[in-house]
C-alpha cells in the first residue's frame, strides 16, 4: 500500500452573487496543503516553533498579512522549505455566474462539490482528509458529505479518498495562512501589490492553482508596447490547447498522463503568476516529486513527458532558463533557437557520416537510400543546393 497522503483544506470567500453592490467576495478559494504520512510529524514540530518565533500565542495567524508585510515575507521564508505542496482552486464566481447562470449558494455548492471531486479523484489515488467544520465553512461541510455518498470505506471505517477524523490545529492553521495569501492575489476586496513578492518565494510549494472557470481570458496581462499584436493569439492558443489535452486525458490511469496533467496545471499557474519568466526543470521536478513516491529524472521528464506533449500538438516555450507557456513570438522563437542549436549540428553529422561512405563506395552506398530516411535526405541535399 502506497504511503498515506494527506491533504489539510480551507476555503476562502462567500456564497453571494450580488456583485453590483458591491456585497460579498468576488472569487472563491479552496486550498489543501498535501503532505506524506512520512513528514507530518517533523512537520508539525517544526510549524510550530515557527509559529513560537512569529506569535506570542504560538498560533499561526493568518492576520499578520494585513498589518505586518515585513514580518510575512519572512514567515513565508521559513515556510518555504518545509515538506508540504500547496494544491488550490481559484474560482471567479463572476464568471460563474456569466457562464453557468449560478446566482445562489446551493447550485453554487453543487457546481464546487462536483468540479473539486471529480478533480481530485482523478489527480490523487488516495487522499485523507481534514479540515475544520465551522458552521461559516459550508463548503467543506458540503465537500464532506459529497465525498461520503461516493467513498466506500473499508471493514476498519477508512476511506483511502474521504475524511477519516485526522486532526492537526497547526496544520489547518498552515492551509488557512496560505488560503489568505492566495486571496491577496485574486480577491479584489483584499488585493494587495505585495501578493507578487509573496508568490515568488512561495512557488515552489504550488502543486497546481486551478482557475475556475476555464477560459485563457484569466491568463491575459498587461500588454507592453513592444509586444505585438498577435501576443493573445498566441496566449490563447497555447492555454486553450492545454485544457483541451487536460480534459481529453483527465480521466487516464498512466502514471505518465498523469505527470503531463500535473506539468501542464504548474505551467498554467506560471503563466498566470509569472507570465514572462522561465521555470528551470529542477523546479518543475522539484514540483512533480513532491506528491509521488517514485521520482522522475530530467531524462524521462524531457523524453517522456515534455517531448509527448509537443508531440500532441501543445504550445511549450523553452530555452536555456527551461520552460514555460508562450505568452508572444519571441517565446516561440526562444524554442526555435533552442531546437536549431540540437537539429542543425545533427543534420550536419549525418551529412559528413554519408559524404565519408559515398566517397569510399564511389556512390555505390547511400545511408539515407532507404524510404524512412527520404525527408533527412531531401533536407541535406537542398542545403547543398542553397550552397
Amino acid at each position: 500500500m502506497e504511503e498515506i497522503q494527506y491533504a489539510f483544506i480551507d476555503e476562502f470567500g462567500d456564497y453571494c452573487f450580488d456583485f453590483e453592490k458591491g456585497n460579498g467576495s468576488t472569487h472563491f478559494i479552496i486550498v489543501s496543503i498535501l503532505l506524506k504520512e512520512s513528514n507530518k510529524e517533523s512537520l508539525e514540530s517544526e510549524l510550530v516553533q515557527i509559529s513560537q518565533k512569529y506569535f506570542q500565542s504560538g498560533t499561526l495567524d493568518a492576520n499578520i498579512l494585513d498589518h505586518h508585510p515585513t514580518q510575512t515575507m519572512q514567515l513565508i521564508n521559513d515556510l518555504k522549505d518545509l515538506p508540504f505542496s500547496v494544491y488550490a482552486y481559484v474560482i471567479d464566481k463572476r464568471k460563474i455566474r456569466e457562464e453557468h447562470g449560478i446566482l445562489y449558494k446551493v447550485p453554487f455548492l453543487k457546481y464546487l462539490n462536483r468540479q473539486i471531486y471529480d478533480d481530485l479523484n482523478r489527480t490523487f489515488e488516495q487522499l485523507d482528509f481534514a479540515a475544520d467544520e465551522q458552521e461559516s465553512k459550508l463548503f467543506i461541510r458540503s465537500f464532506n458529505h459529497y465525498i461520503k455518498t461516493r467513498s466506500i470505506p473499508d471493514l476498519f471505517n477508512y476511506s483511502t479518498f474521504g475524511f477519516n477524523q485526522t486532526r492537526s490545529d497547526i496544520l489547518l492553521q498552515l492551509a488557512n495562512f496560505i488560503t489568505r495569501i492566495l486571496a491577496t492575489g485574486y480577491e479584489s476586496t483584499i488585493y494587495t501589490d505585495q501578493y507578487r513578492s509573496f508568490s515568488k518565494i512561495f512557488k515552489s510549494k504550488i502543486a497546481a492553482v486551478n482557475l475556475l472557470p476555464q477560459d485563457y481570458k484569466n491568463f491575459l496581462f498587461d500588454y507592453q508596447p513592444e509586444h505585438s499584436k498577435y501576443d493573445e493569439i498566441i496566449i490563447k492558443q497555447a492555454v486553450n490547447l492545454t485544457y483541451k489535452y487536460i480534459e481529453k486525458h483527465r480521466k487516464s490511469e498512466d502514471d505518465d498522463e498523469r505527470l503531463r496533467l500535473d506539468f501542464l496545471k504548474f505551467l498554467l499557474f506560471n503563466l498566470k503568476e509569472n507570465p514572462d519568466e522561465y521555470v528551470y526543470t529542477e523546479e518543475i521536478l522539484d514540483n512533480l516529486n513532491a506528491i509521488r513516491d517514485v521520482k522522475l529524472n530530467p531524462h524521462n521528464f524531457r523524453s517522456n513527458i515534455v517531448s509527448k506533449l509537443r508531440d500532441s500538438g501543445l504550445l511549450i516555450a523553452s530555452s536555456n532558463k527551461g520552460y514555460k507557456l508562450p505568452v508572444c513570438l519571441n517565446d516561440l522563437y526562444d524554442f526555435v533557437n533552442l531546437s536549431s542549436l540540437t537539429i542543425h549540428p545533427m543534420i550536419q553529422r549525418i551529412a559528413k557520416c554519408r559524404d565519408q561512405i559515398l566517397l569510399a563506395t564511389n556512390h555505390e552506398i547511400d545511408i539515407l537510400e532507404q524510404k524512412e530516411y527520404d525527408y533527412l535526405k531531401r533536407i541535406i541535399d537542398l542545403g547543398k543546393m542553397k550552397i
